[in-house]
């Protein structure tokens, strides 16, 4: 076990343009750890991940899972809080065990990191390709109030992060994503779309659009419904057929609907093993800035959901970097 703000891997430089995976390489895979249920559903999901990945696979990219714990500091007089490292360091071990008796391949490692959680995962993750956390929260209520870790890792953690409800349980389905015509959108597509093949699985593409309001309001009857709709129709449709013609043999089902994005996302993903959004939001770390359907989504998790975030040249970051083994 190592202790520290980083470990002796390889890192990515925050904001670099992420390499595409090549054979050699290793997906580095973060699963922050606490000891609480939420916790234990994100190893759970990481591990599922890992092993499905290896039955999928034959030739599946290796995965190392770095489990990373941090002390907390600053809630207490700093030699009060060590004084509670053994109890992370238990959590630690445990989820350690956990790993090699599910995935007794899998790599592994494990860090214990002091300071202040957001700030410290946020500054892992520049090494990582995915980070993993859960999520204690049930609904939009609860959600905003509590459990807010995981919306700021999300709004500014520099690799693709996935949120895990503390309620998961493994479940066969399609990779699920929000597709808009942009930067983030396309990202976030790429990444569902190979993570789909990864696992096995189908592909969803969601699309909404809606027509503001104030336009709405403006135009009365004479709003061009049926041609807008048309129109968004034809997009996703080309969308959907450059993913099927760089994925030979992926199952690829296009879902048009109308109305706010958040809702529409957790409607479609009801029976959905992964969902996976962009997010065109960054502010700073203490902040909760993230796209409007990125944070309406997280505070209404119908399964795990990744959040492909933007890199600091204004586009997304959801290539993998990949290890070298």
């Amino acid at each position: 076990m190592s202790s520290g703000h980083s470990s002796p891997a390889v890192r990515r430089r925050a904001g670099s343009a992420p390499r595409a995976y090549t054979a050699g390489m290793t997906e580095n895979v973060i699963v922050a750890i606490d000891g609480g249920p939420a916790s234990a559903a994100a190893l759970d999901w990481a591990i599922t991940r890992a092993v499905g990945r290896s039955s999928a696979e034959s030739d599946a990219q290796p995965i190392e899972l770095e489990l990373t714990t941090v002390v907390e500091l600053g809630w207490s007089p700093h030699d009060v809080a060590l004084s509670f490292q053994p109890a992370y360091e238990r959590a630690l071990a445990a989820a350690t065990h956990e790993v090699e008796r599910r995935a007794p391949g899998c790599r592994r490692t494990s860090y214990i990191r002091h300071g202040v959680p957001v700030d410290e995962l946020v500054r892992a993750s520049a090494s990582a390709d995915l980070m993993v956390i859960g999520s204690n929260k049930t609904g939009l209520l609860t959600g905003a109030v509590y459990g807010t870790l995981p919306l700021r890792l999300a709004a500014h953690a520099h690799c693709p992060v996935v949120v895990v409800p503390a309620t998961w349980r493994p479940r066969i389905g399609p990779v699920v994503v929000g597709f808009d015509d942009d930067p983030a959108g396309t990202e976030a597509l790429d990444w569902a779309a190979d993570e789909a093949v990864r696992l096995g699985r189908g592909l969803r593409i969601v699309h909404s659009w809606s027509i503001p309001m104030t336009v709405a309001i403006d135009l009365g009857a004479t709003v061009p419904f049926e041609a807008l709709r048309e129109a968004n129709a034809e997009a996703l449709a080309i969308t959907a057929q450059r993913v099927r013609d760089a994925r030979p043999g992926l199952d690829v089902v296009e879902i048009l609907d109308t109305g706010p994005a958040a809702p529409v996302l957790v409607d479609a993903s009801a029976e959905a093993e992964l969902l996976v959004v962009g997010t065109h939001g960054r502010g700073s770390v203490g902040s909760l800035i993230l796209g409007s359907v990125s944070h309406d989504v997280l505070l209404n998790l119908p399964c795990p959901i990744v959040v492909i975030p933007r890199r600091i040249d204004g586009t997304s970051s959801g290539g993998q970097t990949g290890r070298p083994q």
